[in-house]
């Protein structure tokens, strides 16, 4: 009995289900067909203008001229003239350092120049009296022999008389061998007075360049060594952008500041293997180095047909333009021939075209055959039927 029951419950779900099927099926059937909506877009009449694309990119103000002062020479910084954050111009005097040792040193190096030129000058003498006593000797000799000859001088006498003349000749020898040491001495004092004059011109610190006093690293009483920094002096001119570049992108200039700037590569890779380049940066430019510059990289200059971004559709690596046309877009496909921030430019020529400019989801729509409705038109047709309204 119970099964009979089961049986019969669910016979008649079975025909229930059947029905509400049946009526949902013929509900649908008489209900009206949903209307498609057109899309509404923008449109753009494409016209040939002279384009320039840009991509952004970051750069750093550098200089050649910027430099590090140090000094060759220790001691004690007795006078700092300048602070941080002056002008300065080339020639100035920016520190002093202790020069009382080798001061005390060239003194020495003097005196002791003089005592050997004192010692030349008594040479000298001594020579030219060795001299007048050679010539003497020589011209009392030539008497001897002339009276040995005649038998009126011994030969004890002319050979006592040779060996003068040659005593005197060595001792003029000696004589010119003790000035040429002394003249080796006196060049060799020279040359360190010469060497001393240059560490001199150490103690005082000037700026090889115009500039600002960027840093000053030292204080009175600090003490200076060979190859400690002192002072850095930032060039205000001979200034250029620094920037790095993928190798994708090929430029040749840059706009910084809305000024076209020429970009030269320096053919060598950063550390992360992007392309070096540098823009000279004018003078009067205001930039300091170090600044970091938001700055637009020239990838494509021309006459040509701009179109903006939101003209073109990507889709499985084809790009596609939208022309419009009786309420209709045709998609048309094209090759991008450069792209920056501006927009991009396109193959084939599209001048004289107008096209659609929406964002993607509203194109998709567009190329599946929706209806196009341009805004503008949309605009005056509810302007008019308002007028229309308000003279009824």
């Amino acid at each position: 009995m119970k099964k009979t029951v089961t049986i019969i419950l669910a016979l008649v779900l079975v025909a229930a289900a059947v029905g509400l099927l049946k009526k949902r099926k013929t509900d649908l059937t008489k209900a009206p067909v949903a209307a498609v909506l057109p899309v509404v877009v923008d449109t753009m009449t494409l016209r040939h203008s002279p384009v320039t694309l840009t991509l952004p990119a970051m750069g750093v103000v550098t200089s050649d001229l910027s430099t590090i002062l140090s000094t060759k020479i220790s001691g004690r910084i007795t006078h700092v003239y300048k602070q941080e954050g002056d002008s300065i111009k080339k020639g100035d005097k920016l520190a002093s350092i202790d020069a009382s040792d080798l001061t005390a040193r060239k003194k020495g190096l003097r005196l002791k120049r003089e005592g050997i030129g004192f010692q030349i000058l008594a040479g000298r003498e001594n020579i030219k009296a060795l001299k007048s006593a050679l010539s003497a000797a020589q011209d009392a000799h030539a008497r001897t022999l002339e009276l040995l000859a005649v038998k009126g001088a011994s030969q004890e006498q002319s050979s006592r008389e040779v060996a003068d003349i040659a005593g005197i000749k060595a001792r003029i020898a000696t004589a010119k061998n003790g000035i040429s040491t002394l003249q080796k001495s006196k060049d060799t004092l020279d040359q360190n007075i010469k060497e001393i004059d240059s560490l001199l011109r150490y103690t005082v610190i000037t700026a090889p360049i115009d500039g600002t006093l960027s840093k000053r690293l030292v204080m009175t009483g600090d003490l200076a060594m060979p190859g400690k920094p002192l002072f850095k002096i930032t060039a205000r001119t001979g200034l250029y952008v620094n920037l790095s570049l993928p190798d994708t992108v090929h430029a040749d200039k840059i706009i910084l500041r809305g000024k076209e700037i020429p970009l030269t590569a320096k053919n060598e890779a950063s550390t992360a293997g992007l392309v070096q380049y540098i823009a000279p940066v004018p003078d009067n430019a205001g930039l300091v180095e170090g600044q970091y510059l938001n700055i637009k990289v020239v990838v494509y200059q021309a006459g040509d047909v701009l179109i903006p971004i939101d003209g073109l559709l990507s889709v499985g690596g084809e790009s596609f333009l939208f022309v419009y046309g009786h309420g209709r877009a045709v998609k048309t496909r094209v090759n991008i021939v450069a792209r920056g921030e501006e927009g991009l430019v396109v193959r084939p020529d599209m001048a004289g075209k107008t096209i659609i400019l929406a964002k993607p989801d509203i194109l998709l729509r567009a190329s599946a055959g929706v209806p196009v409705l341009v805004s503008d038109k949309l605009s005056a047709e509810k302007s008019a039927k308002g007028k229309t309204g308000r003279t009824m």
